[in-house]
């Protein structure tokens, strides 16, 4: 049985579109944890009835009359400010927002922004993960998923970006387009259930949400996986795993200023396995003044012997290209309540210190 922390951590998953609302259904369907909610945002009530295992909210009503953004961002947009009191309704109390979307339509990419703002305006963290369209889509689509990819990337804490056409190269070429979108879907589940692990589940050393916060401010590129060990020797294999997504570009993580280590195994891993994991995530980032934040929990339920979860921010930004699908997940700075006042020494303070400082004041 999992140990859930006493702290109150609300995560909330929501699907904008009718990518986004497929996603969150699926993983809606995979979640096990009781304390995540799912929901689905859309201007289109027929897609919004498909979504059955998840709250959903319905946008601009008044003048789309639920028939959907007709691919125009514009007009999601719009319905996006006409719905603000219930999406910020929707958003109340999150600590962490996470925005599942696909890019090049209408709502996905029109609403998504306006959500962020909000978010932001109740100082919630948020992380997007966006699908970019098929080149075979057309330049219309690939335009649109531009100009809004460019828009989330300078509005959310970060944004993970895949590309359909990863799919193509990453699997087999005979399986169904529903089988590659549905492995889309097991790739980002597996990224926020780890997040969620971290984040609810007490651990012999954990990660809270103010480390969590903390790494999310940092401004510059950043890079986010999750690999798997099937035994206590792959260890280290599993970390650098965690930076070699097949639907995303490989990434590097070499000068970031933060990075969140997150180990959760079935059984107690070794000492020697652990320190060997350290110290390969250290040449990795090749930077002696980095700061690294570690978790550790025990999970029985696993289905392999541990998963390790790599978010490394204050990356040096690279140059990207659109048209080449160079698929980078960006970090732009965000608000973060109380992160202009932190002092650095805060983060020397191990975890289980800062919370039972917490409880005693």
């Amino acid at each position: 049985m999992q140990n859930i922390r006493t702290e109150n951590i609300n995560i909330h998953v929501i699907g904008v579109g009718g990518c986004g609302g497929n996603a969150v259904s699926n993983m809606a369907s995979l979640c096990s944890h009781e304390n995540i909610r799912f929901s689905s945002v859309n201007t289109d009530i027929a897609a919004l009835h498909r979504c059955t295992n998840h709250e959903v909210v319905l946008i601009g009503e008044a003048t789309t009359k639920g028939y959907g953004a007709g691919a125009d961002p514009d007009v999601a947009s719009n319905a996006a400010i006409q719905s603000k009191d219930a999406l910020v309704t929707l958003i109340k109390d999150a600590d962490l927002i996470i925005i599942i979307a696909g890019l090049g339509g209408g709502t996905g990419s029109g609403a998504t922004p306006i959500l962020i703002d909000l978010a932001k305006e109740s100082d919630i963290d948020v992380m997007c993960f966006v699908t970019l369209p098929f080149k075979a889509e057309g330049g219309k689509r690939s335009d649109i998923a531009r100009n809004a990819l460019e828009t989330i990337q300078s509005k959310a804490n970060a944004t993970l970006v895949m590309s359909n056409d990863s799919l193509l190269s990453a699997l087999d070429e005979t399986v169904g387009l529903l089988s590659a979108f549905r492995h889309c879907d097991t790739q980002m589940h597996r990224i926020v259930e780890a997040i969620i692990v971290m984040l609810t589940n007490t651990g012999y050393i954990n990660v809270d949400i103010n480390d969590f916060s903390h790494i999310l401010s940092l401004e510059g590129d950043t890079a986010l996986g999750v690999g798997i060990a099937e035994d206590d020797s792959s260890l280290s294999a599993a970390l650098k795993h965690a930076l070699e997504n097949p639907l995303v570009d490989k990434q590097n993580i070499i000068g970031a200023q933060g990075v969140i280590a997150q180990l959760t195994c079935r059984e107690e891993p070794s000492l020697a396995m652990y320190e060997e994991m350290l110290a390969t995530l250290q040449s990795l980032v090749d930077g002696p003044q980095t700061l690294i934040i570690t978790g550790v929990t025990l999970s029985p339920e696993l289905p392999h012997f541990g998963e390790v979860l790599v978010i490394a921010t204050g990356v040096p930004s690279k140059a990207q290209n659109f048209e080449q699908e160079k698929n980078v997940i960006p970090m732009k700075q965000a608000s973060v309540p109380g992160s202009s006042k932190k002092d650095a020494a805060y983060l020397d303070i191990p975890a289980f210190v800062r919370l039972q400082g917490r409880e005693l004041s």
